[in-house]
Order: C-alpha cells, then structure tokens, then sequence
C-alpha cells in the first residue's frame, strides 16, 4: 500500500521536479513534448562537466543543482503541472487530514474579522446580523463547494482549470484577482496578528512585531511545500477550535442578545443586504483555491463527497468562530471598555477585553488564537505562488519557493503600510472578493453545466484536461471575457463602498446598499450564453467537440 499523506510528496519529486526545462519559443507550455532537459539527482552524478559550459548554461547549471539539494531538504518542488491520474490516491486518513485542513484554516481570526462588522460598522442589531452573516457565509459556502469538485477530476490547480473557460490570455486576469485576494487576506491577517501581541503586552510590544512573527513563520512553512503545510495545520486545528470555544465560555456575559438595529427600516434592510454580501465574500474568496487541495483525489471521487466535504468544513468552522464575532461585537457597541478597547487596538484590543477576566489564562489562550492567523497566512501564501505560475511560461520558469518568498515580501510591505486601518481595509476589502469570486463562478457553472454535456472521445470527462497547458488546443476565452466585463460593469453599477457608491446601490436606503456582487452575477448570467454560441459558432477551431 503506497504511502498515502495528504499530498503524496514522495510520489515521483525526485524523477520529474528536479529538471530544469528549456522551453522553446513557440508559445506552448506543453512540457512534455517542447521542452529539452538534463536531469541530476542526488544519486547521480552530473551529466555535463560545469568548466565547459557558458556563463547561461553554469549559471541554469548551478540553480538545478541549488534545486536538487533543496529537494534533498523536503522542499517542494513541483508547480502548476498536472498530478497524474496513476500517482492519485483516496482514503479515509486523507479526507481526515483535509477536514483537519479546513478547520484550521477556516476556523480563526481571519474569518472572525469580517463578522464583527454586522454590529460594529452596519449597525444591525444581534437578529439582523445572525440572519445576514449565516446565510450570507453559507451561499458563499457552495460557490466555493462547486469550485472544489474539478480538483479529483483534473489534478490541477483551481487556476489552471480557469484556462478551460477563460482559455490560455483571460485566465491570466482570473489569476491576478486571485493573488489580489489572497494578498488582501494576508494583510488582514498579519494586522490582526500585530494588533493581538500589541494588547498581550498593553501596547508594550508594537504591532510591526506581530506583523513580523506571522509572515515569518507562514514563509518558513509554506516555503517547504503541502505536505509541510498540511502538518502545521493538522497539529494547530485542535487548540485552535478549542481556544475559540472557551472565548464562547469567558465572553458570554458580554452578549447582548436584544441589541436592536439601529436606524428607519429601509436603512436597515440596507444595511442588512450589505453586510450579507460581505460574509459572502468572506467563504466565496476560497472558490479561487480549493482545487489546491484535491488533485490527489482519485478521478472516481464523488462530485456529491467532494461537495459535501468542501461545503461543511469550510461552513462549520466559519459560522463557529463569526456567530462568536457577531456575539462579542453585540456587547462592544454598549460596554464602554469593550469599545474603547476595539477603538485603540481593533479585533485584537477587542478579543484580549473580552478574555479580561481570566488573567494570564486568557492571555494564553489568545495566543493560540494567534495560531489561527499562522493557519489561514501559510495557506494563502501557498495558493499564491501557485496562482502566480498561471500567468505564462515565464512564471512557470521561476520556482514555487522563490515565489513564495517574494509573496510574503509583498504582503509584509503592505501590512505595515496599512497597520492602522484595518478596520477600513475590511469594510472595503471583503465585498470586493466576492465581485469577482461570484462572476467566476457564474461563468464555470455556465460552462460545465450548458456547454459541457458530452464526454470528449478518448477520455471519461467532458473537458480534457490534458490540454491544460496547449493554448491552441484551449478555448478562445473572448465569451468568457466578455461576460466577466459585463459583471464588472454590473458590479461598478451596484456596489455601495466608502469611495464610491453605485447609481443601483443608491435607491437602497440613504446610504446606499451593497448589491454589487448581485447585479454582477445576473449580467454574466444573461450574457455568457449568447457570448459562448457566438465564440463557438465564428471560432470553433478549440471547441469543435462541443459543436
């Protein structure tokens, strides 16, 4: 019986990742058929003599051999490339170790943090915010549910399957708008993270620290690759769970149950629509990643298990840790020292008031909260670098570890810049993933279900997945593309934000009322169709089957 961990490592790293690939200029990433390339492993000796080579050739020379030793370490090494049908295994210890993986990565302070704002920003009363957050997050469940269940059946990443709708140049954007999310969910993470030690210390220990802590340690796992990753989580999914539990049991004298919304009704509804497409976005920003973590499934896995597994343990999790968020935050709007803490340090001042009453027990406990931060940054900073490959051969060149670095650069940078405004970066930052997040999923639901009903000869699926790295053999993506402008120009007609409030989003209420995601989703909805007869119809060269 092959060893089956979560993500089979040992599969074949050492045969097929440590190459160093040529790629002609022909514009085709097949890897298989184009690519020229010399092989060394730790048992071999090299094949050419360094002292002959050109100063290009010692310099891709001396980086297959860095490659090699690195992978002696237990680093990862392979990128976007498909997982092969025969190297894919199913057991119940590995859909153990994945419902491990989405409670330890959904079940913290990253998804907590957008529910605190049902009270704290829209000013809905303890009804109102249960209502919006719980369905809001469960619809955002499914889209992300869905999303999972090409994982099994492809092997390959959530955004290469992009490029059997979008096809090879649309999905690059599709890819983009991921790593923005990820990058934005990063930064929330590190914050929160600074803003928990700032209050462990009463302000002793700035929030840069925190920020410093947690990017460090998500890069020195992530860096290592899945199979690392899925350790961490594995051992942090316990206490973290449990460290929120007993936050129910400590801060359960703060819930204010009765807290009424504030304002005329209209406002409220308003207020109550916007603060559902905000929890939306808090699980539908997964649909972008979730594949990541099934292409070691079997091609026989159940569409029906994939679902329920992805819908559940993203939805349990999430509504454990964002009731508590709403609960707490029902107490800060009328207990002085509650507000006042959240004023001065946010969630973390916030979460360290409502553990006050344990002492250095509570403060204990917050800092296995903190792991919940660790959890959720290794996994964003994992997809990122996977995302990043999408964007052409150039990226698929550089390897995962090095885009890995350079993610967690990125989203340091940006946290420290935005250390102080967390709060905004939130309310402004959370809707805009689901925009996105829903018009993706709008147009792969249209595809699969519409345009996608017949087996392709040769293979058992209708799409083939083969193909997922020859443009010529992809489709066009201009229907696709076409459709997500017109969700765009939807989004831009119906969302209520800060800087800017929609001609649709003003007749809701007096401020307006966030229905971006809604009326986005319903020009892609009525426009990908025609768009696809019309793409298939004048440039069917990539789709002929479907014909």
């Amino acid at each position: 019986m092959p060893n089956t961990d979560f993500i089979t490592q040992e599969r074949d790293d050492k045969k097929v990742l440590q190459e160093s690939w040529e790629l002609n200029e022909s514009g085709r990433g097949d890897s298989s058929k184009q690519a020229t390339k010399i092989v060394t492993t730790p048992e071999t000796p090299p094949l050419v003599d360094p002292e002959v080579l050109t100063f290009r050739e010692r310099l891709l020379y001396n980086f297959r051999r860095f490659n090699t030793k690195l992978d002696s370490f237990g680093v990862e090494l392979r990128g976007i490339h498909r997982v092969p049908a025969e190297e894919r295994f199913h057991s119940p210890q590995i859909v153990f170790k994945l419902i491990l993986l989405w409670f330890s990565a959904c079940g913290g302070l990253s998804s907590m943090s957008g529910f605190f704002l049902g009270p704290l920003v829209f000013g809905l009363g303890f009804k109102d915010s249960m209502s919006a957050g719980i369905s809001g997050a469960g619809l955002g469940c499914l889209v992300a549910a869905y999303a999972a269940t090409m994982g099994p059946r492809s092997g390959l990443r959530q955004m290469v399957l992009s490029r059997f709708m979008f096809g090879w140049w649309p999905a690059k954007l599709i890819a983009l708008l991921n790593v923005i999310t990820l990058l934005g969910w990063s930064v929330v993470n590190s914050i929160t993270g600074g803003q928990i030690l700032a209050a462990l210390s009463d302000n002793k220990v700035p929030i840069e620290v925190g920020i410093v802590i947690i990017t460090v340690v998500s890069l020195f796992v992530a860096i290592f690759g899945i199979k690392y990753v899925q350790y961490f989580e594995d051992y942090a999914a316990l206490p973290v769970n449990l460290s929120f539990l007993l936050l129910y049991i400590c801060s359960s004298r703060y819930f204010n149950t009765s807290l009424p919304s504030v304002g005329e009704a209209e406002n409220i509804r308003a207020s109550w629509v916007s603060f559902f497409t905000l929890t939306f976005g808090v699980t539908s920003a997964w649909a972008g990643v979730t594949s990541d973590y099934y292409i070691d499934f079997p091609e026989t896995t159940s569409r029906i298990e994939t679902m329920a597994i992805t819908f559940f343990c993203i939805l349990i999790p999430t509504l454990f840790v964002g009731i508590l968020g709403i609960c707490i935050a029902t107490g800060a709007v009328g207990i002085p020292s509650l507000n006042d803490a959240y004023n001065e340090l946010g969630n973390g001042g916030l979460l360290n008031a409502a553990f006050s009453r344990w002492g250095g027990g509570g403060k204990f406990v917050l800092v296995l909260m903190y792991m919940s931060l660790v959890s959720n940054n290794i996994i964003n900073t994992y997809s990122i670098a996977l995302s990043t490959q999408v964007w052409g051969l150039f990226a698929m060149r550089v390897p995962r570890y090095a885009l890995v670095i350079l993610t967690a650069a990125i989203y340091f940078v940006l946290a420290m810049a935005g250390r102080n405004t967390l709060a905004n970066i939130l309310n402004n930052f959370l809707p805009l993933i689901g925009y996105w997040s829903m018009l993706y999923f709008v147009i792969i639901f249209q595809e699969t279900i519409i345009f996608r009903r017949r087996k392709i000869p040769g293979t058992n699926d209708v799409y083939n997945w083969a193909d997922w790295d020859n443009k010529l053999r992809l489709p066009t993506g201009i229907a696709a593309l076409a459709a997500f402008l017109c969700g765009i120009v939807g989004v831009i007609l119906g969302m209520c934000q800060v800087w800017y409030v929609g001609p649709i989003a003003k007749q809701f209420g007096e401020e307006g009322s966030d229905v971006g995601t809604w009326f986005g989703a319903l020009f892609t909805l009525v426009t990908y169709p025609p768009f696809r007869y019309l793409e298939l119809k004048y440039a069917p060269w990539s789709d002929k089957h479907l014909m």
